[in-house]
């Protein structure tokens, strides 16, 4: 584990927020200079704790209203699951799971109709339950670094 000072962790929840921050808006929210604030950013990136930068899409806007969780029981083991789960371009995020069921997998999808041939896709390697997501009560969201590591030694 590596362990982050009070700066290096603002740092960290900021960019989560906005990871198209400048700089100097950085530097001017924890008390630093631009360049100080580019060689944090270098080490955290070097170090992997920062992994990359991303933009949020919306979906609906996209065609792809339904939210689905898919709770899939494959044999463990199964040859094949894992990059025939990879394949599905309207898979947005896929886990290997402990219980009864080897994967959940949450996807995007056009209508029920497109939701019934993905199911068609997985239905080969097993037993699925799935949910259609109606609401998000928490959207997806960064973890809040600051409140959620223990607290810096002094």
């Amino acid at each position: 584990m590596i362990e982050l000072d009070a700066i290096n962790r603002d740092i960290v929840d900021l960019l989560q927020d906005d990871g198209r921050m400048s700089y100097r808006e950085l530097g001017e929210r924890v008390g630093l200079t631009p360049p100080a604030v580019t060689e944090r950013i270098r080490k955290l990136e070097e170090q992997g704790v920062i992994v990359g930068y991303r933009a949020q899409v919306d979906y609906e806007r996209l065609g792809f209203p339904l939210l689905c969780v898919i709770r899939l029981n494959a044999p463990r083991g199964a040859a094949g699951v894992d990059e025939a789960i990879r394949n599905i371009p309207e898979v947005i995020e896929a886990n290997r799971v402990t219980g009864s069921e080897s994967h959940v997998i949450r996807l995007r999808a056009r209508s029920t109709e497109h939701l019934e041939t993905l199911l068609h896709e997985l239905w080969a390697f097993g037993d699925s339950v799935t949910n259609i997501v109606t609401s998000s009560p928490v959207d997806r969201r960064p973890m809040d670094v600051a409140d959620a590591l223990p607290p810096i030694r002094r």
